[in-house]
């Protein structure tokens, strides 16, 4: 028997991934900017390289946790999800000055996970799969 696909499956199994990719680099550069204070530039818009670190692996376990849980169908993780890709395309404005290309692809891949969220991240029944 084949199997069917719910409607905008593929664009959330796209989104969840995309946050935990992202979670997951934030949390390594919130460590790195924490424990490496040569390694990272400390040319930030506003506070210190360890209070950004901090904010970072706190923001990063979020996105994870997140992920997961759009992965998981659970209903309150798509209204995270778009909170927290708008959040990172906001961020993304304070390095476009500094990494223009990196910046502006965050930015729309961020804008990307907002439409599968926003698009297919509604009510989802028990019955539906990926």
């Amino acid at each position: 028997m084949a199997r069917v696909e719910a409607r905008g499956g593929g664009w959330l199994a796209f989104a969840s991934s995309m946050i935990v990719l992202v979670g997951a680099f934030n949390v390594v550069d919130g460590i790195v900017a924490v424990s490496k204070h040569e390694y990272v530039v400390d040319d930030l818009l506003f506070g210190d390289l360890t209070a950004w670190g901090w904010l970072m692996i706190a923001v990063g376990a979020a996105q994870v946790a997140t992920g997961l849980a759009i992965f998981a169908r659970v209903t309150w993780g798509s209204l995270a999800g778009i909170v927290l890709a708008g959040f990172n395309a906001i961020a993304q404005l304070g390095f476009l000055r500094h990494y223009p290309v990196w910046s502006t692809i965050i930015i729309a891949v961020d804008v990307l996970v907002i439409y599968a969220l926003t698009a297919y991240g509604g009510r989802r029944d028990a019955s539906s799969s990926w």
